[in-house]
């Protein structure tokens, strides 16, 4: 059945990235971290993810993702890039997927689980 599969995949998918990426973490903790990264990972596409695009998308408030974010970007598994503002005003940060070690795992764990293969 296809949605079995998917359950399957599913859980590979978080299995292997809580165990592998961040063990030492709380239960909690983890869940936060490998959620946020996985939704910046997924919505890495036009237009540019920001806290304001994650908050409208969870129906969270900005403020507690920006809780949430403080945790990824001092661990260096996200890094904020300066843009354009909407409407051209201002100023909003690009959340993008850090150049590490631990973000190289996270990624290849991530496609290892959803049998895709690394590019470039």
């Amino acid at each position: 059945m296809q949605a079995e599969h998917v359950r399957e995949l599913l859980w590979m998918f978080v299995e292997r990235i809580v165990s592998e990426v961040f063990p030492k973490e709380s239960g909690a903790s983890r869940l936060q971290q490998v959620g946020l990264f996985t939704l910046i990972y997924l919505m890495q596409r036009d237009p540019p993810v920001t806290a304001a695009r994650i908050a409208a998308f969870t129906q969270q408030s900005e403020s507690q993702i920006h809780r949430q974010l403080k945790k990824l970007l001092t661990l260096k598994l996200i890094n904020r890039k300066k843009i354009p503002g909407p409407h051209g005003r201002g100023r909003a940060f690009e959340l993008l997927i850090g150049n590490t070690k631990e973000t190289a795992r996270l990624v290849k764990a991530i496609e290892k689980s959803a049998g895709g293969k690394r590019k470039g």
